[in-house]
């Protein structure tokens, strides 16, 4: 699992720091968190490949997080794209990309699912590419997951800034330990599909006997799954430190240094000590500070030095940073 940092400038981009974008690589699939203007560029310097399966989570509907997506949407047709792409974001995004249809030619030539969260009803209203105004169907969310796939979950929360914003959360789920293929051969369990069932922890029939993995030590017994967590723009609040709880990483928005901790509050927007002081009360692994003002292009190592006082192990983003997860 790779986390990489596409975009990492607040509201204005300059040039070392592009507009917001996180990617996660995780098994063969990518998990795309905002897309800010341009963001495209990015992610063909970071190696991405455009014909992965994709899922796409927008936080909301300021320009510096989402303007870009219409963008890599058009790119994907003329790449003729055929793998799935989900987009997930607040009520209306159907309506944002609909428009860029109706006005610019939006086409989307691949499977294409568009989901709003709608927060109020606990609802996901699910449509189906670009093509009709009526969603395809409506599912009841449970405890705010709006992804629930074999290996992980996403998870929102409603946080609070000048807009309706959401903080997401990837949770992977627990994971067996390190398979021993010793001690398959050991059983006489060829190497074969069966492996693959041994390593995921599944309980195989061979040999007319039944074969538990853990208990045979052919793998250790679940790990805990690795956690992330996003907050998107935000003043500090109590969802977001619910959502992130033990989190392996935090990508908290660091948009002012503390001494305008006053401007900060009024934009309902966070410091580089709030990232810190929250990062330090959800009991996160590692700190990244992100979405930082043009106003530190010079001296963004401020930023770093006032969260690293309240919690040690802070980083600050930049850039097609890389962080690999084991």
């Amino acid at each position: 699992m790779e986390l990489i940092i596409l975009g990492s400038a607040a509201a204005t981009p300059i040039k070392e720091r592009n507009l917001s974008s996180i990617a996660l690589r995780y098994r063969n699939q990518i998990l795309l968190f905002d897309c800010g203007e341009d963001f495209q560029r990015k992610f063909d310097e970071a190696g991405l490949k455009f014909n992965k399966s994709m899922k796409i989570f927008i936080t909301h509907f300021h320009g510096d997080h989402l303007i870009g997506l219409p963008g890599f949407l058009f790119r994907l047709s003329l790449n003729d794209r055929t793998a799935p792409m989900m987009i997930y974001g607040p009520r209306n995004l159907f309506l944002y990309l609909y428009i860029h249809k109706k006005i610019l030619g939006l086409k989307a030539n691949y499977p294409l699912k568009i989901i709003e969260i709608d927060h109020e009803t606990q609802e996901l209203i699910e449509f189906d590419g670009l093509d009709s105004e009526i969603p395809r169907k409506t599912i009841k969310m449970n405890g705010n997951i709006v992804l629930d796939s074999k290996y992980f979950s996403i998870k929102y929360a409603l946080v609070e800034h000048s807009v309706i914003t959401f903080a997401y959360a990837f949770i992977e789920k627990p994971r067996y330990g390190k398979f021993n293929p010793d001690r398959a051969r050991d059983l006489g369990i060829p190497e074969s599909n069966l492996w693959k069932k041994l390593q995921e922890g599944q309980i195989i029939h061979f040999d007319g006997k039944s074969i538990n993995p853990v208990k045979e030590k052919i793998v250790g017994p679940k790990q805990p799954g690795r956690k992330i967590t996003y907050s998107g723009d935000l003043k500090p609040c109590d969802s977001l430190i619910k959502l992130g709880k033990d989190s392996d990483i935090l990508i908290h928005e660091a948009t002012f240094a503390k001494a305008l901790a006053e401007i900060a509050q009024e934009k309902k927007h966070s410091t580089s000590v709030d990232a810190a002081i929250d990062a330090k009360k959800m009991n996160a692994k590692q700190l990244i500070l992100t979405h930082i003002s043009a106003r530190y292009q010079s001296d963004a190592l401020i930023l770093l030095e006032e969260a690293k006082e309240i919690f040690p192990n802070t980083i600050i983003a930049k850039d097609l940073l890389r962080i690999t997860l084991k």
